[in-house]
Parts: C-alpha cells; sequence; structure tokens
C-alpha cells in the first residue's frame, strides 16, 4: 500500500460517523483535514436517487500529493431512500480509493 492510499484511507477512517448520515441533497463539502476533503456532488438523476460523494485531493495539501490536486481518489453512489451504515460507507469508500 502507498503511502497515499494510506493517508486517503486514514481520512476516511477519521471522518465521523455522525457526518455519514442525513447527507444532503445539495452539492457540498461534508468533511475535510489539510490533505483531503468528502464532497457531496449532487444526486444522481435516475431512480433510484442515489448520493453521489468523493473524496478529492485539496490543492492545499502537502507537496507528495499535490500533482494529484484536485483529483477524485474515492467514490461511491449511497442510496438516498436506503442509506447504509456509515461503517459500510467508509468501506466503499477506501474499497474505491484510486491514487
Amino acid at each position: 500500500m502507498s503511502k497515499n492510499t494510506k493517508r486517503a484511507e486514514d481520512f476516511i477512517n477519521d471522518i465521523p460517523d455522525s457526518k455519514l448520515t442525513g447527507f444532503p441533497t445539495s452539492e457540498g463539502t461534508i468533511h475535510k483535514n489539510t490533505d483531503f476533503r468528502l464532497n457531496m456532488q449532487g444526486m444522481t438523476t435516475g431512480d433510484p436517487k442515489k448520493h453521489n460523494l468523493q473524496v478529492q485531493v485539496n490543492k492545499e495539501t502537502v507537496a507528495i500529493l499535490k500533482k494529484v490536486a484536485p483529483k477524485t481518489v474515492a467514490s461511491l453512489l449511497v442510496l438516498q431512500d436506503d442509506p447504509p451504515s456509515a461503517e459500510t460507507i467508509k468501506k466503499g469508500l477506501k474499497a474505491s480509493v484510486n491514487i
């Protein structure tokens, strides 16, 4: 596992569970630190509706990650009407890390 993958997974693990429930339907940042941010990018258009969650690299990050900023490094679609647990969301985001 690369250092950047580990950084991304650590960021995901550190997201408070309370921020992984009751997502808004509008775009915005849900959680961030110096290196990464978890964004709600909007809702899918088809049925069932899903929240488009993305972990992106911040431009203010450490030098080793700057070359990929503001790239999306993990993503997950979460059902609006039947969202999974915070633990399941974290597992899904970590499984999709691509950095």
